[in-house]
């Protein structure tokens, strides 16, 4: 992810780049502590060694999700996935999956006889 979202900057953070190496530091040691001292030597200034540094703080309100996304069934076969809010009633899930454009076309004329619906997972539609 930090590779995608770096391949076309035009420039890159030097403290992104900081950061990058001590989160990658677990995985692949000698390679990110020879780039770090590469680093220290290039814009020579002294911070210590890697494996000295904090680890990066994070954001809790990033980690929620306020949307999932739901599966609709036809006859048991997946035929569209939707997002919906994580706070969504099951008559809210069932009203979006029918709403559906693709869902419509179809379901058709067809009667519906039972809709079953797994909370914020999927709703199944049997016709």
């Amino acid at each position: 992810m930090f590779v995608n979202s770096f391949i076309n900057a035009e420039t890159i953070p030097f403290s992104a780049v900081r950061t990058f190496l001590v989160l990658l530091n677990p995985f692949a040691p000698h390679l990110t502590s020879e780039l770090w001292e590469k680093l220290n030597a290039k814009f020579q200034d002294n911070v210590g060694d890697i494996t000295e540094q904090k680890w990066p703080g994070y954001n809790e309100r990033f980690l929620v999700e306020d949307e999932i996304e739901m599966v609709i069934q036809v006859n048991g076969k997946v035929r569209e996935r939707i997002k919906i809010s994580i706070s969504a009633t099951n008559e809210e899930m069932k009203t979006a999956a029918l709403a559906n454009p693709r869902i419509q076309q179809l379901v058709g004329d067809k009667n519906i006889r039972k809709v079953v619906v797994i909370p914020q997972k999927l709703v199944n539609l049997v016709v």
